[in-house]
């Protein structure tokens, strides 16, 4: 890895984090019990699409890892809940550019949708097994006490990101053709 890949990886993982704590001072984009419309996420879909998806990887996974040493993703249950609610959705979202190939918008939203999708089940699958609130887990209670739950944030957070990042690659786009 070259040495500005370095420095833009470093970057968009210090982004994430302090885009996390200001989230947090944002009560109406958190959660009563857990979940947000989660505008960390903007770095790191925007370091997938600018250093491609292996190197967005990586800043997930260093976001994630980081974010969890500092105590932002707290509530553990099992190892199962825990990947279920943090890991898969933080690493999956770096993935976002792995359609990226002829740079167009379109692959841009297929890229953020598809990876929200994935984030989106694998929180909802948590929410139904770890945490069915006074419901049989497993049980239709539980899917639709997940959905209705988790479905709200996680539409607002791909929206989010579908309008918001075609409009910073767009102003960065002169840029990042110049590296």
């Amino acid at each position: 890895m070259k040495t500005r890949d370095l420095v833009y990886v470093a970057i968009y993982v210090a982004l994430a984090l302090a885009l996390d704590y200001f989230k947090e001072m944002l009560p109406f984009l958190n959660m009563p019990q857990g979940g947000s419309v989660n505008i960390a996420l903007i770095p790191v879909v925007l370091a997938s699409f600018h250093l491609g998806w292996l190197k967005g990887l990586a800043v997930a996974a260093l976001w994630w890892l980081i974010s969890s040493l500092m105590g932002l993703n707290s509530s553990f249950v099992n190892v199962i809940q825990y990947l279920l609610d943090y890991i898969i959705p933080s690493l999956v979202i770096g993935l976002a550019a792995i359609f990226y190939k002829k740079h167009t918008v379109l692959e841009l939203e297929l890229g953020i949708f598809l990876t929200m999708l994935v984030r989106t089940l694998s929180i909802l699958i948590s929410g139904v097994y770890y945490w069915p609130d006074g419901v049989a887990a497993g049980s239709w209670p539980a899917w639709l006490a997940s959905f209705s739950y988790n479905l709200p944030y996680s539409i607002a957070t791909c929206v989010m990101l579908m309008i918001v990042i075609p409009l910073i690659m767009s102003r960065l786009k002169p840029q990042l053709e110049g590296k």
